[in-house]
């Protein structure tokens, strides 16, 4: 089974020590500021081959095993999330191509005449599309139970609507599990994670005048240091100023689910998060998050958007 550690952890951490980008002026990996770079720097930390700084990670001299071992499931995304952003692994339409390249306003750049797409090499099912990747990608994804015989894996499920790889174009937000889990979290929320969310949509008017008040001081400050003539925008309306707060606490409520909620296990405990990675951009959250919101707050509509 892809939770067995002892079968995957230093070949995921071999793959991510291989794949991520070096620093060029210190020893380490450089996420550069990627979701990808980011996510498997967290991963190698967290699986004791690294220290976190504040630009990636550097190396241990030794590797140790760490007394939290980190999620299987989240270390699956960092691996899959790598290697299709260095273009190892490539999430195909139905006949096995890719959808032509757009640039500028629309721009489609194709090939004339072009040749027959490759076969891929991992076969949809489960609802998942089909994939193409490169041998050593491959044997991995094997190792962690994500493939078999050519094929996704069930338990592969979950984690690709985690990505949602665009070219598949997946629709799990009717699949009766989503729809079950939604039921679930709502229905069992910590009382802790409760208080939090309703903090994180309660607005007051104290809450804008203090952004407007912020925005007032920086622009001070830039008068100061760069002339009154310079261009530094302008203190935003009390409906600008509320839209921004409201933007801010979704993106934070979204926060609260990378950290503490997964579709297989529900709403984690302080202790069981602590194995969690910070999976950002985790679509299948998100969408949990919006349902979630409509069911806990549903007068409160601009935290479900």
């Amino acid at each position: 089974m892809g939770y067995d550690q002892q079968n995957w952890r230093e070949d995921v951490a071999h793959f991510l020590a291989e794949t991520l980008p070096e620093a060029s002026d210190r020893p380490g990996w450089n996420d550069k500021a990627s979701t990808a770079y980011q996510i498997g720097c967290m991963a190698l930390v967290k699986l004791g081959f690294a220290n976190a700084t504040d630009w990636g990670a550097v190396p241990k001299d030794v590797p140790e095993l760490p007394k939290i071992m980190p999620r299987w499931d989240d270390v699956c995304i960092s691996v899959l999330w790598l290697a299709n952003q260095q273009n190892t692994l490539s999430f195909r339409l139905p006949d096995g191509s890719l959808p032509p390249t757009r640039i500028g306003n629309g721009i489609v750049i194709a090939m004339k005449d072009p040749p027959p797409p490759p076969v891929p090499n991992i076969a949809a099912r489960f609802g998942l599309g089909c994939a193409l990747c490169e041998t050593d990608v491959l044997q991995l994804l094997q190792q962690l139970d994500l493939v078999s015989n050519g094929t996704w894996t069930q338990q592969a499920e979950f984690i690709l609507w985690r990505t949602s790889p665009k070219n598949w174009s997946l629709e799990f937000l009717r699949d009766e599990r989503f729809l079950d889990a939604v039921q679930k979290a709502a229905a069992t929320i910590p009382d802790d994670i409760a208080a939090e969310i309703t903090k994180l949509t309660e607005i007051s008017e104290e809450h804008i005048d203090e952004l407007i008040a912020w925005h007032e001081e920086k622009l001070a400050e830039g008068r100061e240091k760069y002339g009154r003539k310079a261009r530094l925008g302008e203190v935003p309306t009390r409906e600008r100023a509320k839209s921004s707060l409201e933007f801010s606490r979704r993106n934070e409520l979204d926060w609260v689910f990378f950290r503490r909620w997964r579709i297989d296990d529900g709403w984690l405990s302080t202790k069981n998060a602590e194995a969690a990675l910070d999976i950002f951009h985790d679509r299948l959250a998100i969408s949990i998050r919006r349902s979630v919101m409509k069911d806990l707050h549903p007068s409160k509509p601009k935290f479900f958007e």
